[in-house]
């Protein structure tokens, strides 16, 4: 019942309430995400060229966006956090950062062997760690878990739809 009532406290918290501040790691990480990315090969500028591309924000909002920002903030870090102190609040960031990072191989082994060569990327989970970490911070002080799902939304349809990333919506 509590993480029940955690997630629905933060779904129900808006986005335009947040400090600025909760915004303040997205720079970093998308400049790491960017530099290794296109360092590496990962990402390839250019434009996805599908009949559904108009639909594809839609279905990344929901996911992976929301689905897993909704559990691996929502569930794994409680919505008031900072008042047990900063510590157990960073610890809790990393602690579902990992768990985050551990996903996508887990998902691909398991439910999506195509993701495999991706998932399995040391420099695809160095961009997914900047990820959770960042998402990590934004719900932690927003408490809203609108703004990581945001953020999370926001890289990846960029990813899918303007850097050749992996559409995996479309491979199912």
């Amino acid at each position: 019942m509590r993480l029940f009532n955690n997630l629905t406290q933060a779904l129900l918290h808006s986005p335009l309430k947040s400090p600025l501040k909760a915004w303040a790691l997205v720079p970093v990480f998308a400049i790491i995400a960017v530099s290794v990315g296109l360092s590496t090969g990962l990402f390839r500028p250019g434009w996805l060229d599908s009949p559904i591309t108009p639909l594809l924000p839609f279905i990344l909002f929901v996911f992976p966006s929301l689905l897993e920002e909704a559990f691996f903030r929502g569930v794994l870090i409680p919505r008031n956090i900072l008042d047990s102190g900063q510590a157990k609040a960073a610890w809790r960031v990393v602690i579902s950062t990992l768990v985050f990072v551990a996903w996508h191989p887990f998902n691909a082994l398991t439910f999506n062997p195509t993701a495999v060569p991706l998932f399995l990327d040391p420099w695809f989970l160095v961009i997914v760690a900047a990820m959770g970490l960042t998402c990590g911070y934004a719900y932690v002080l927003s408490r809203s878990i609108w703004v990581p799902v945001i953020i999370h939304w926001a890289a990846v349809t960029v990813w899918v739809l303007f850097l050749g990333g992996r559409n995996l919506v479309l491979e199912l």
